[in-house]
């Protein structure tokens, strides 16, 4: 498979619900294109559409304008069953009365395929999901991590060109949803199939994917590989929807090179890398995110571009603690730290504190 090639293509996409007088707009103007054997994912909170344009390209949906192409062939009127498409839904749907082997072969007897062709292809793709020693249980009979696996063979079974998965992880705990993405990924890789994944959980995206779509209210907000999307969010919301950030509100005092300084509160002045298109006087948002800012006590403090604070609050977080530190003039940021060797947190509420950061992890945002 080549993943210079466009696998799924959409044109100006727009879906509306209810009558025409007052429609319900669930996608606005979808233009993007998913390449083969990619793991792309649709990232967005509930309601912003990610569902929606992964049903329209299964087929449940049908658009209200634009086009989707699959492999550039328009397949607006091509049946869900004859799309060369497969599903995993969030919850599993799998056949309660049907043995582990069952459910994965039902998809090819629909098909009609051969008996020894579906049984050597059920034994392949359990093999793959690590299932093939529980081929004759019952759904009931699996924890949810199993069940998981045996709708992904079963998905996995009539070899789709794209694997569509709607928010599979989000019934599983903690400590399975993080091994589960870890063999997501990987069958992708096995496979070579494009998978199309659908979350509203960030790490999610940010651990599995090739490339992410952030998605809001209807409209693709920036698309882009993990580390572009965490480190030059386009706008606000994708900065606050990807990880933990401060926002600081300024106006641009002058520009060096591609740094400007910003004026933030009534006299302090910051240093930030610039995302162009800003002028002398504009209103910005800067964003800096926790983990970029250092903190340290006033005797160690090391750099001459560090600046006093005091430790507002601290919230305790097990690997690490989150501490909002007031900087003065009404400026707060909350930055991390680690506790020491001994367990002991570097510093207490009240605590008087330096902080520093580059220039360069304090951010104008483009929009």
């Amino acid at each position: 498979m080549n993943n210079s090639i466009a696998a799924i293509t959409a044109n100006q996409v727009v879906k509306h619900y209810g009558n025409s007088s007052s429609p319900v707009i669930a996608l606005k103007n979808i233009s993007l294109e998913i390449r083969d054997n990619e793991f792309f994912t649709l990232l967005g909170p509930s309601g912003c559409g990610k569902t929606t344009l992964l049903r329209l390209i299964a087929g449940f949906e049908q658009v209200t304008g634009g086009e989707i192409m699959l492999f550039d062939d328009e397949i607006a009127n091509l049946e869900p069953s004859r799309r060369p498409v497969n599903t995993v839904f969030q919850h599993y749907a799998l056949f309660p009365h049907m043995t582990v082997a069952q459910n994965v072969a039902f998809g090819l007897e629909r098909l009609k395929k051969p008996r020894p062709e579906i049984e050597a292809t059920v034994s392949e793709v359990l093999t793959l999901v690590k299932m093939k020693h529980l081929a004759d249980r019952r759904p009931n009979q699996l924890s949810g991590g199993q069940q998981q696996r045996v709708a992904l063979a079963r998905a996995l079974a009539p070899s789709p060109k794209v694997l569509l998965l709607d928010e599979p992880l989000s019934a599983l705990d903690l400590k399975l949803r993080q091994a589960m993405r870890e063999e997501l990924k990987q069958l992708q890789k096995e496979t070579g199939i494009t998978f199309v994944f659908v979350t509203h959980d960030q790490e999610e995206a940010l651990a599995m994917s090739d490339r992410i779509a952030v998605m809001s209210e209807g409209e693709v907000q920036q698309i882009g590989g993990p580390t572009e999307i965490y480190e030059h969010p386009v706008n606000r919301f994708v900065a606050d929807f990807i990880g933990d950030t401060n926002f600081l509100d300024g106006v641009i005092e002058s520009f060096n090179d591609d740094l400007v300084t910003c004026r933030i509160g009534s006299n302090s002045l910051f240093e930030a890398e610039n995302s162009g298109g800003h002028k002398v006087g504009d209103q910005v948002t800067l964003f800096l995110r926790p983990e970029k800012i250092s903190l340290s006590a006033p005797q160690e403090a090391n750099t001459s571009s560090a600046r006093p604070g005091k430790v507002a609050n601290m919230v305790y977080l097990g690997n690490q603690a989150a501490y909002t530190v007031d900087m003065g003039d009404g400026i707060e940021l909350v930055a991390q730290a680690r506790p020491r060797e001994d367990g002991k947190l570097p510093f207490t509420i009240g605590d008087s504190l330096v902080v520093g950061f580059s220039a360069r992890a304090l951010r104008v945002l483009a929009q």
